[in-house]
């Protein structure tokens, strides 16, 4: 959700969900590899993983998967 249309460097990730800096290892473990790897999000860079200027967006099932969230909540308001 905190992507949505844009593509933003994994630094800007962690602030916009309140993380710590500190916990950067985690949250690329936790929550940025496995979005990966499931489709829903991709590397501006891919072939550069560590590139100093890296940033990811959502793929097309990601933003399908967004959308989905935003039905059901509104499902669930009603």
């Amino acid at each position: 959700m905190v992507i949505g249309n844009e593509s933003l460097p994994r630094r800007e990730l962690i602030a916009a969900l309140g993380l710590r800096q500190k916990a950067r290892r985690n949250f690329c473990d936790n929550y940025l590899a496995p979005a990966i790897g499931k489709g829903y999000v991709k590397m501006q860079f891919p072939d550069i993983p560590s590139c100093p200027i890296q940033s990811y967006r959502l793929t097309q099932n990601g933003l399908d998967y967004l959308s989905e969230l935003h039905e059901n909540a509104k499902k669930e308001q009603a």
